[in-house]
């Protein structure tokens, strides 16, 4: 029988500027959920999110019944809505948009 050897790796131990940027990092996504959670107390902005939520919810009907001139028109919507709420703070989930040229009617 031949003896293996086994190697041990070395820890890395990190510098304390990078401890510093980590710790940085924590603090500045612990203050992006507390203000998320404060818009989320808004009567005006939860009915936003609502509306953002029913918007995809209207976007998948729509791709299931193949009106690409209804995913476009909600599309629209949900961009200029999205892209609010993300500039106050909030993280959206991703939408299914629609992809390729607009239908012409």
């Amino acid at each position: 029988m031949s003896k293996k050897k086994t190697v041990k790796k070395r820890r890395k131990r990190r510098t304390p500027e990078e401890i510093i940027a980590d710790l940085q990092e924590e603090i500045r996504r612990v203050r992006a959920r507390q203000k998320a959670r404060e818009l989320k107390s808004s009567p005006a902005h939860k009915a936003a999110v609502l509306a953002l939520k029913a918007i995809d919810k209207a976007l998948q009907v729509a791709a299931d019944e193949n009106e690409t001139g209804l995913r476009h028109a909600l599309a629209d919507g949900r961009k200029s809505l999205g892209a609010y709420l993300e500039k106050r703070g909030l993280e959206l989930p991703k939408a299914n948009l629609p992809k390729g040229p607009r239908p012409k009617e």
